[in-house]
């Protein structure tokens, strides 16, 4: 389970890696060599810009749910991992 959650989450962080430099600076025209300069008619009057950050949004909410999970799960497994060494001591 713990390497399943590893790979999701990396899946996860590799995909907002590549969603952040695909967006456009303010100023730069470096989006348009990935298309957003004629995205406009694939995506609405908007443009590709307004999908982009809401894709990318909606990647780093799930980012940082997977990242509090795993930091949970950790937690807990070093409490029951502490546990088990403290009873040995105790014997």
């Amino acid at each position: 389970m713990q390497i399943t959650l590893l790979v999701i989450h990396s899946i996860i962080c590799m995909f907002l890696v590549v969603l952040v430099l695909l967006q456009q600076g303010k100023g730069a025209d470096a989006g348009i060599v990935f298309g957003s300069g004629n995205a406009s008619s694939v995506f609405g009057a908007s443009g590709s810009t307004a999908f982009l950050v809401r894709l990318t949004t909606i990647c780093a909410v799930l980012f940082f749910a997977s990242t509090l999970f795993l930091g949970m799960r950790e937690n807990k497994v070093s409490h029951q991992l502490f546990e088990v060494v403290e009873a040995e001591v105790v014997e």
